[in-house]
Parts: structure tokens; C-alpha cells; sequence
């Protein structure tokens, strides 16, 4: 079972009232020695996912991505550039309320934020490290309840955390100087931020209001983070080195791995349908895939999209309609998919 941590009293919000500059260096120490401490588990040499044979592994993927269903593309929009409704290495995205494409602009400095249909809205961010600007921001979510933007860039060095309200104006700061590098992000229904850094391994869940609820060490059993979708209380994270996803309660319980390198190959992107089906998303071979499993867990199928060479796409998204979304980010284009399933 993964490490788990609480921290109840501890606001780690820089913008307002909260705890001394002493006592966020206390805390800091201490997820920093639970994080170095050694694991009591060894990680298993497979983990689940992966096969023993680099060349069976190979001839196996392109025999399933060979027999693949191709999907088609709805729209796309975005092209290379700094002019509105361009984008520029775009790195994350999210769905908004009201199933708006919000996306980490990264080498804009910005959040842009699109309707469904790919027409501009807004866009917010300056370029810079002072609080309220933006300095390649990584990934966004949304709090579904009010609108307002979490936004995780590299401000600090390595990654800081900000809230904008629903308007794009900055709010505060949260101080998460434990984390390296934020993979993944997320919004439960609680309404509690949840964070994965890939660095060390590590899910952190966060209130609103910047206090650390509890964090789990889940390296035992995974490799590399990608991205996280949430379900319940039940916490999927992508693995892009162990070609799957590990699941676990959000107390930090392991409970089982869906995928493996035959089918869902450096896996960048999850979501789950509201019946309880996930998809998974990868560009192995320049081209996107996304791995179907039942909400029992049992591989379904392989869908393809072939009209379009993709070398790296961030994240996944499924709209009420049932809309496969993804992040192009070398081709700086936001992809729109249909997606054969009733």
C-alpha cells in the first residue's frame, strides 16, 4: 500500500493570512524526508504492465494498432503563433463548465480559452515569475463550481501553483515547493485540488483555500506520471513509462493496472465516460491512439486517429456528446474526434 500522509492545519496559501515563513519551511522538510525515506515495497520488475520481450512487444502493438477502428476527426483549431486564438507549444488542457477547451498556452505565457467549437473567448497572462503572471504554464483545471482556474507553471523554478478567478484575474498563490514537475491536474468533485508530480512519484490533494489535505507516495507503482482522471474517490493516473494506469483509492490504497505496452504504448492522456468506461490516449507511431476499457476493467478496443501525424499529444478529453478531445502539441493544435460509441 502507497504512503499516506495527512496534514490538517497546514495553509500553504502565500497571498493571505497564514502560517509563518518558519513553519512553511517545517512542513516543506517534512514531505521532503517522507519523500526521500526508502520504499518498504519493491516495485515489481513487470508491474503489471510491461512485457518481458522488446521485439514480441513491438510486432505485438503493431498487430493491435493495425486492426485499429479509425476515427474521425470533427475540427481542429490552433496554429503556431503569439496572434489571438494561436498557440504555441501548447503543454495541458482541461474542460471548463460549460464544456469550454481551456489550454495552457506554455510558450505564450498564457491560458486561452476556447468555446467547444474551437472560436476564442478570452485569454489571460503575462509573461513573468512576479505573482499573476504566467511563465510556461504546464497545465490548468477548473473548479467546476465557480468557474475560477488552477494553473501550475514554472514561476519558481520548477512548479507553482496559481488560482485566477473565472475572469482570468489572479487571486493568490500556493506555495508547493515539495513538488518538481506537475504532470498532473485535476479538480475532484469535492472540489479539492489534486496534484501529481513526476519527479518523485507523488499525488497531492490540496483544498481551495491552499491548505494540504494529505499526499501519498505512489512510486511503488508508478513510473512516470502523465495525467490523472478522477471518479468518485477513485484516482486513475496514466503512466507513460509502464504503458498503462494505476488506480488507486484517494486515501492512497493501491487496488489494480489496466494496459500494457501492447495497446497502450507511453500513454499521455486519460478520461473516463460518466458510465464508468476509460479511455486512454497515446501517439506511439505519430499517430493517436486511444485504448478502450470497459468500467470493469476489461480491454474493449483500439481507435485510431490515421488522417493526421502527431508526434506528442497532451492529455485527454471526453465531452458530454461523447467527443474524444486532445492537445497536439508540436502541430500547436487543439484535435476535436468523434468517437464511435453509443
Amino acid at each position: 500500500m502507497a504512503n499516506f500522509h495527512v496534514l490538517m492545519s497546514n495553509s500553504l496559501t502565500e497571498d493571505r493570512a497564514g502560517p509563518s515563513f518558519a513553519k512553511q519551511q517545517q512542513q516543506q522538510q517534512e514531505v521532503e524526508q517522507a519523500l526521500q525515506a526508502p520504499a518498504q515495497v519493491g516495485l515489481n520488475n513487470n508491474n503489471g504492465y510491461c512485457l518481458p520481450d522488446a521485439n514480441s512487444s513491438v510486432n505485438s502493438l503493431s498487430a493491435v494498432h493495425s486492426k485499429a477502428t479509425p476515427m474521425k476527426i470533427g475540427w481542429k483549431f490552433g496554429c503556431l503563433g503569439a496572434g489571438n486564438g494561436q498557440l504555441n507549444a501548447p503543454n495541458g488542457f482541461c474542460l471548463g463548465i460549460d464544456e469550454d477547451i481551456i489550454v495552457a498556452d506554455s510558450k505564450n505565457h498564457r491560458i486561452a480559452v476556447y468555446a467547444k467549437m474551437g472560436a476564442l473567448k478570452f485569454q489571460f497572462g503575462d509573461a513573468g515569475k512576479r505573482n499573476g503572471q504566467l511563465f510556461y504554464p504546464r497545465k490548468v483545471a477548473v473548479f467546476q463550481h465557480n468557474g475560477n482556474f488552477v494553473v501550475c507553471d514554472r514561476g519558481n523554478g520548477r512548479s507553482r501553483m496559481q488560482i485566477f478567478s473565472k475572469c482570468g484575474t489572479y487571486m493568490f498563490k500556493i506555495s508547493i515547493r515539495f513538488m518538481d514537475i506537475v504532470t498532473g491536474l485535476a479538480v475532484s468533485t469535492k472540489g479539492h485540488i489534486v496534484a501529481v508530480d513526476s519527479v518523485s512519484p507523488t499525488v497531492f490533494v490540496i483544498s481551495e483555500e491552499g491548505m494540504l489535505l494529505h499526499w501519498f507516495d505512489c512510486s511503488v507503482f508508478v513510473r512516470e506520471p502523465s495525467d490523472i482522471a478522477i471518479r468518485d474517490n477513485v484516482f486513475y493516473l496514466c503512466d507513460m513509462k509502464a504503458h498503462g494506469v494505476a488506480v488507486f483509492k484517494d486515501s492512497g490504497e493501491f487496488l489494480y493496472s489496466i494496459g500494457n505496452e501492447r495497446v497502450s504504448c507511453y500513454p499521455t492522456g486519460i478520461d473516463i465516460f460518466s458510465a464508468g468506461d476509460l479511455l486512454i490516449g497515446d501517439t506511439h507511431g505519430y499517430r493517436f491512439h486511444v485504448t478502450y476499457y470497459g468500467s470493469d476493467g476489461v480491454f474493449k478496443s483500439v481507435i485510431e486517429f490515421p488522417q493526421l501525424n502527431v508526434s506528442r499529444c497532451c492529455g485527454l478529453k471526453i465531452t458530454s456528446e461523447g467527443y474524444v478531445v486532445t492537445l497536439a502539441k508540436n502541430n500547436h493544435q487543439v484535435l476535436v474526434m468523434d468517437l464511435l460509441y453509443v
